[in-house]
This record gives structure tokens, C-alpha cells and sequence, in this order.
């Protein structure tokens, strides 16, 4: 084992090396550290007593704690059915009441009720608003059940779609008026579902009502317009901040309503008028057709039974979230399509804070479900046992005591290792993220995207070549010189033409793969399987072609 000395390795791999979740050239070298370094080697048992306490806690405090007997009370919708109780009552006598219970004089009770004779006409006008709505909601709801419709058709319109659809129990499963497709009308039903308003008949006054009872802090607003009473509820918390309708004067029937997102989407739905032929049928008003605009087809779905799927275009956005955030870049987390979902798996070793800001980039996503594995203390492999004793027993090995006598010493060779080691680490990480991309979405897949997914493709994959190219650069600038001075010669590299970027990729897995496995032997973080004579031209053979191979997925990529 090497024992040179490098930089104070920071907490979170310090934790991912207490996990075994390090690649094995990184836990070699945290692990040589640890041996030479007192200070990291008391961290690291600090570290390993806290989350040992941490899962002591867990398994004898938290998991025997009894379950809560019951569920708090809302108090809130308590008051609210107070108020309502109380709206109904006389208004003389809940005003009258304090006066009798407090005992006060005949001719005061009767100068403070003659008063209130001339203010109760004017209040009796003037009811909570909160109130007016309940009471309008309550009997818009008795009137449409008095006059069901098995069918109805409602407009729909959101901020990039037009459609109609058609509501009510004896309704066709799909309509040739519908007009979006089942992808648009899948993303609609997962606004109002995580919102929890029901959207199989979201034009209604019971629909408009149960949204309204599970809000907790709300601002209610009744108003008369030229249609009719208009109801305009405001809300503090949940995914809906706000959504109003309008009923019909002559018999409350809903006859628009609007429905405004927290994420700033928005959805408006109007009732479309029906007449009575001739014969008994139900025909539409004579009116002009809605105009139907069809939503971008969706790429290709994935192999899941009928309903609300998710489908590769999904697992694309997804991991486009995870990009934001720098999470296809070494967190270990796994995407896939499972069950109708996009599975997003982190394992253990994915420290709460990134838990946290994954969840955050994802929160918006109704297909996607997370899964995250409890952080765990993790026994040592036996190779990266700690030593209490400062340095190796292990005799250096030779290509390393070459490059460092040729660098001109110890701490001239530290400083070339560090800058080796984090270039290769940034360079790995995007040839992994590629890869990634590459496997998920193959030359077959890629063209059944549509425009804006492959569009979308295409940006990430862009963008994980251009920093893999300035790696890569600064790998052969810091090698070029000593390599040579060593003894290393380039081979000439002939690539072979790839069709697309996606196995031109899968080469340059190969040659970034041998060109870190040459690092980490010349750095003595990982042995020899023989001589190392020859690895200074091995080495600036694989990073040519490496660069060759990369040249040639850039060019792909940007066709």
C-alpha cells in the first residue's frame, strides 16, 4: 500500500468510506491517508462512534416508542363549524346572551335590544363570507343531484391546451372530441390528484367543496356577476393557491371555473350549453366548435399496462432534475422504469442533506417514487483496515519511486498526485454520467424521442463531453511532460468511424477505463499485475485514444 501523504480527504467521503461505498481506487487512497494522518484517523473514529450511536438510537429508543394513540385535532374546521352553526341562529339572541349571563339592568338590556332591532336588517344582509359560500355551495350541490346529467361536455383549457371533454357516469371511456393525448390527459389528472381535487367531474359544486373542507386557512370571497354567484376561494397551503366558480342564477348549475396551480399552472373549465332536439335527444347548442389543439405526441411509451405510465420521455426529464442538481455525477443513485414509475433508488452512503435537495428536484413530478436506503454503519473492508502505527509495510512500488524521483521528491510527488487524482476523479464521473445516457437511450431509442426530448438529449450529452474534453486536457498536460521524460512514446491511434455518438461512447467507457486503472497504478493506489516498464507509453497511448474517441463522440453529438 502507497504510503504518500495527500489532502485531508473531506467528511462526506470519509462517510462513504465507512459505507464501502468508494470505488477502490478512492478507498486506497483514503485509507493510506488514514494511516499516516492522526488528525483524519480521529475524525474517522468519531464518526464511526456517532453513527454507531445513531443506529443504537434507532433500533432500541425509536423502534420500541408506542404508536400516537390518535391524530390531533383540526381545531380550525372545528371553529368553522361553530361559525356556521351559529350564522343560523337569530342574531338578537346571540348578542342578547352576554347581557343575561352577566346580570345587567332591565332598561340596559332594553336600550342595547332596541338598538340591535335597527342593526339586525342590515346584518342579516351582510353574512360571513365564509359562510354565504358554504350555505351558496350547499344547495348548488341539493340542486345538481336533484337534476343529474349522465352526460355532459366541459371545456378545458390550460396554458398550452384547448380541448373538450366529456363528464358523468354513462360517459364514453374515450372520445373522438377529446382532441389531447393520453399523455396531456395523464399530466392534467396528476395536478388535481396531487392536489386532491377530483377529476373525474372537477366542474362541480361538490368537487369545489371537498377541495374547500380539507383546506385549513382560507379566504372566501361571494360575488354576483352577469352569469350569476360567483365563488372565489384563496388558500395559504397546498398545491392549488386559489380557484373560483360560477353558478348559473336561475338554478345554480356550475358554468365556469378556474383553477390557479401554486407552481403557476393554471387550468379553466367552462360547461358546454346542451339543448333538446325534437326526438328527446341531447344534442349540443348550436355554437362554434371548440378549437382542439393536440399536444407534441409523447416519445415512446414505456411497456406497462394501460393507465398513468411513465414512459422513457419521463425518465429523460428526470434525470435532466438530477443534472440540475449534480446528482448524476457520483451520488449512488440508480434511475429506472418500474411498475408505471420512474424509480429514483439511492443506497446507502447518500448522506440526508442530498437526500433532501434529490427530493426537492423531483417534488414536482407526479410519476416519479423515491426510495432511499437508511444510512448504516458498515464494517471495514479488511484491506482498508486502519494500522495504529504511522506508514506501510508494503514496499513502494517501483514505477512510483521512478515518477517521483523524476518529479524531484516527495512533496513535489504528493502535489502531482492530488492534481492527477481529482482530474481523473471530474473525468470519470462524466464519462460515467455519458455512459448513462448512452445505455438508457440508444440510437433505436433516440429517434422515436420527439423534437424536444431529443433536444433535450442532445444538451446533456453536449454538455458531459465539453467537460470531459477539459479534463482530459489537463490529465495529458500534467502527464505529457514527465511520461516522456520516462520514457513514454504515444503509439499512433486509428479510431474506428461509429455511426452515432451512443457507440462511440461505449469506446470511449474502454479507453477512459484503461487510462484510470494506469493512473492508479502509477500512483501505487492500486498494484501491478506485472512489469511496469512499459507504462509510460501505455499510458499516453490510452489517453490519445482516449482523445480520439472523444473527438469523434463530440462530432456525433452535434450533428
Amino acid at each position: 500500500m502507497s504510503s504518500f501523504r495527500m489532502r485531508h480527504p473531506e467528511e462526506i467521503s470519509l462517510v462513504r468510506y465507512l459505507d464501502a461505498d468508494l470505488p477502490a481506487r478512492e478507498a486506497g487512497k483514503v485509507a493510506s491517508h488514514l494511516e499516516s494522518c492522526s488528525q483524519c484517523r480521529a475524525a474517522f473514529e468519531a464518526l464511526q462512534s456517532t453513527v454507531a450511536d445513531c443506529a443504537s438510537y434507532r433500533r432500541n429508543v425509536l423502534a420500541a416508542m408506542p404508536a400516537p394513540p390518535a391524530e390531533w385535532r383540526d381545531l380550525y374546521r372545528d371553529f368553522s363549524r361553530i361559525d356556521e352553526s351559529l350564522a343560523h341562529e337569530p342574531l338578537l339572541v346571540r348578542l342578547a346572551r352576554p347581557l343575561v349571563h352577566a346580570g345587567a339592568p332591565r332598561w340596559a338590556m332594553a336600550a342595547v335590544l332596541a338598538m340591535l332591532v335597527v342593526l339586525g336588517v342590515f346584518y342579516q344582509l351582510r353574512q360571513a363570507p365564509s359562510v354565504q359560500a358554504a350555505t351558496l355551495l350547499k344547495r348548488a350541490i341539493a340542486t345538481a343531484e336533484a337534476k343529474a346529467r349522465p352526460v355532459h361536455r366541459i371545456r378545458v383549457r390550460t396554458g398550452n391546451l384547448d380541448f373538450t371533454r366529456v363528464i358523468g357516469p354513462q360517459a364514453p371511456l374515450t372520445s373522438a372530441a377529446a382532441g389531447p393525448s393520453f399523455e396531456a390527459l395523464v399530466k392534467i389528472g396528476a395536478l388535481f390528484s396531487q392536489a386532491h381535487y377530483p377529476w373525474n367531474d372537477p366542474l362541480s359544486a361538490r368537487s369545489f367543496e371537498q377541495w374547500r373542507e380539507q383546506q385549513v386557512h382560507t379566504t372566501d370571497e361571494v360575488s354576483t356577476v352577469a352569469a350569476g354567484y360567483r365563488i372565489r376561494t384563496v388558500a395559504r397551503e397546498g398545491e392549488i393557491a386559489e380557484a373560483s366558480i360560477t353558478f348559473e342564477a336561475s338554478d345554480l348549475m356550475p358554468v365556469d371555473e378556474r383553477i390557479e396551480f401554486r407552481d403557476n399552472e393554471w387550468v379553466e373549465l367552462t360547461d358546454i350549453a346542451e339543448s333538446t332536439t325534437e326526438s328527446g335527444g341531447i344534442t349540443a347548442a348550436p355554437r362554434v366548435e371548440v378549437p382542439v389543439r393536440a399536444a407534441e405526441l409523447p416519445s415512446r411509451p414505456a411497456a406497462f399496462a394501460p393507465g398513468p405510465s411513465a414512459s422513457i420521455s419521463d425518465e429523460l426529464q428526470v434525470l435532466s432534475a438530477l443534472h440540475e442538481v449534480e446528482a448524476d455525477l457520483g451520488d449512488p443513485i440508480e434511475v429506472s422504469l418500474a411498475n408505471g414509475k420512474v424509480l429514483v433508488s439511492g443506497r446507502a452512503g447518500l448522506l440526508p442533506g442530498r437526500q433532501q435537495k434529490i427530493q426537492a428536484a423531483l417534488a414536482n413530478m407526479p410519476l416519479v417514487e423515491m426510495q432511499f436506503d437508511s444510512l448504516q454503519p458498515a464494517a471495514i473492508p479488511p484491506q482498508a483496515a486502519l494500522s495504529s502505527a504511522g506508514g506501510s509495510a508494503n514496499p513502494r512500488p517501483v514505477i512510483q519511486s521512478r515518477v517521483e524521483k523524476q518529479l524531484g521528491g516527495r512533496a513535489a510527488f504528493d502535489r502531482f498526485s492530488a492534481q492527477i487524482l481529482d482530474s481523473d476523479e471530474d473525468a470519470m464521473k462524466r464519462v460515467y454520467a455519458l455512459h448513462t445516457l448512452a445505455q438508457k437511450f440508444p440510437a433505436d431509442t433516440e429517434s422515436q424521442l420527439n423534437a424536444k426530448d431529443r433536444e433535450l438529449l442532445t444538451t446533456l450529452s453536449r454538455e458531459h463531453a465539453a467537460v470531459l474534453s477539459q479534463k482530459v486536457s489537463t490529465l495529458e498536460s500534467l502527464l505529457l511532460p514527465t511520461l516522456s521524460s520516462l520514457g513514454g512514446t504515444a503509439a499512433l491511434v486509428h479510431a474506428a468511424p461509429h455511426a452515432a455518438w451512443q457507440s462511440a461512447v461505449e469506446d470511449l467507457f474502454r479507453s477512459s477505463t484503461r487510462v484510470d486503472k494506469s493512473v492508479s497504478i502509477m500512483l501505487g493506489m492500486t498494484p501491478s499485475d506485472g512489469s511496469t516498464a512499459s507504462l509510460p507509453t501505455d499510458l499516453l497511448s490510452a489517453l490519445k485514444d482516449l482523445q480520439s474517441n472523444l473527438d469523434d463522440c463530440q462530432r456525433l453529438i452535434a450533428k
